[in-house]
């Protein structure tokens, strides 16, 4: 089976860092220890507002915010789990403007990685880009079905 090329949405910097809670935190390091297990790949993109959150990560003192930033950028690193994504793919204009400005870098990266699932907890974002990205889930959803939740 290929590798599973994820795109997760901010929500796993507030979850590695324990503002959604200490459940919610130790499920984001074991997913990001799955991705490690299972040979599959985080989607990101440089220079974009999750590329600078996850450099931010790095500067935390937390202990376990500081092993979730070393699991985090040991991926990100590894060519066979990082993959960078440096095409741009234009949004379609009919979805453009429904999407948060904040948002919309994220969505490129999704339309340029073709095979890259988005992962997301923004419900709103969600309704608005499934019916154009067949490739999109909420965490909560995607979690069970990678096997981390009942």
């Amino acid at each position: 089976m290929p590798p599973l090329l994820l795109i997760l949405d901010e929500w796993i910097f507030h979850h590695l860092e324990g503002q959604a809670g200490p459940e919610r935190q130790e499920e984001a390091i074991r997913l990001l220890e799955e991705i490690q297990r299972r040979c599959d790949q985080i989607a990101w993109r440089p220079q974009t507002p999750w590329a600078r959150k996850a450099y931010k990560l790095m500067n935390k003192q937390e202990p376990v915010v500081r092993i979730a930033s070393k699991l985090l950028h040991g991926l990100l690193r590894d060519s066979n789990k990082g993959r960078i994504i440096t095409v741009s793919t234009d949004l379609p204009p009919e979805v453009h403007s429904k999407i948060p400005e904040d948002d919309r870098y994220l969505v490129e990266i999704c339309l340029s990685a073709r095979d890259a699932l988005l992962v997301t907890t923004d419900q709103k974002l969600y309704e608005v880009i499934a019916p154009h990205i067949r490739r999109v889930q909420l965490l909560d959803d995607f979690l069970k079905t990678y096997g981390l939740r009942p």
